[in-house]
C-alpha cells in the first residue's frame, strides 16, 4: 500500500463507453481476480472490487477492467476503477452536458476526493455507431471534442487515453455494417497524438452473440489495456503512486 502523507493513495482510471467496457461475460466458471489492492469506486466510497464492477444494467457481468487492474497491481501497487459506462450508449450521448459525460465528470471527482490520483482514461465503445455509416465516419471528430472536454474538466490533459478495437466478429453481425470505419476512426483518434493508445481486439471473440466478448478474451483484453496504458505513461512521463 502507498502512502502520501497521512492518506494512501489509489492509482484510479475512469471506464467509459457502452457494454463491452461495462462487462458482458458471463461469470458463471470464470476464475474470479479479487485483490485487497484492486478497488472500485462504488456508492461514493471507494472499496474492494468485485464482479460486476458495473451496474449500468441487470445483467452486467465480467469485464476487462478487472484483468486491466490485475496487471497493474502486481507493480505492488493499488488499483482503483471508476465504472461509468453505460451497455447501448451511443457518442453522441457521451457529449459535454448530457446525462453519461456529466456524471463520469461527477464520479472521477467524488473519487479523486476519497483519496485517489486520476491516471487515464479507458474507453471501448463504437457498436451503436457502427449501425449507420456517418456516425462511423465522424467518429474521430466526435469523439477527441468529448474526450478533450472530459480531459480538461477533470485535470487531465495530460494523462493517457486507451481506447479498444471493436471485435472482429461483427463482421458476421448484420446490425454493424460499419464497424471497419469505426475501428478506422480510432486508430485515426490516436494517430500522431501523444497520450492516445489503441488496443487491439486481434483474436478475440464473442460470448455467442456476436456483440460482446466472452470472458477469457476479456480477461486478455484488459491485460492489452494495461500494457498499452504503461507504454503511453512511459512516454509521457506519467508512473503509478
Amino acid at each position: 500500500m502507498y502512502w502520501k502523507g497521512e492518506f494512501f493513495v489509489i492509482n484510479a482510471f475512469l471506464l467509459i463507453g457502452q457494454s463491452n467496457m461495462a462487462g458482458r461475460g458471463y461469470l458463471q466458471g470464470a476464475s474470479l481476480l479479487d485483490h485487497p489492492d484492486i478497488l472500485m469506486f462504488r456508492d461514493g466510497k471507494w472499496q474492494q472490487a468485485h464482479e460486476p464492477v458495473h451496474q449500468d444494467r441487470s445483467f452486467a457481468e465480467a469485464g476487462l477492467c478487472m484483468s486491466f487492474a490485475d496487471t497493474l497491481r502486481q507493480d505492488g501497487r493499488q488499483i482503483g476503477v471508476v465504472p461509468c459506462a453505460m451497455g447501448g450508449s451511443a457518442l453522441d450521448e457521451w457529449k459535454p452536458g448530457d446525462e453519461l459525460f456529466e456524471n463520469a465528470c461527477r464520479q472521477a471527482e467524488q473519487a479523486v476526493q476519497a483519496g485517489a490520483v486520476l491516471k487515464g482514461f479507458l474507453w471501448h465503445q463504437g457498436e451503436a455507431d457502427s449501425e449507420v455509416l456517418e456516425t462511423a465516419e465522424t467518429y474521430c471528430e466526435r469523439f477527441l471534442a468529448m474526450i478533450s472536454e472530459m480531459r480538461r474538466r477533470l485535470h487531465g490533459e495530460g494523462l493517457p487515453v486507451v481506447l479498444g478495437e471493436l471485435g472482429e466478429y461483427l463482421e458476421n453481425r448484420e446490425g454493424s455494417p460499419y464497424w471497419k470505419e469505426v475501428n478506422a476512426q480510432i486508430h485515426q483518434i490516436a494517430d500522431g497524438r501523444r497520450g492516445f493508445a489503441v488496443v487491439s481486439s486481434e483474436g478475440l471473440k464473442d460470448r455467442g452473440d456476436i456483440l460482446h466478448f466472452d470472458t477469457p478474451s476479456l480477461r486478455i483484453f484488459g491485460v492489452r489495456y494495461a500494457q498499452a496504458w504503461k507504454e503511453c505513461a512511459a512516454q509521457l512521463g506519467i508512473s503509478l503512486e
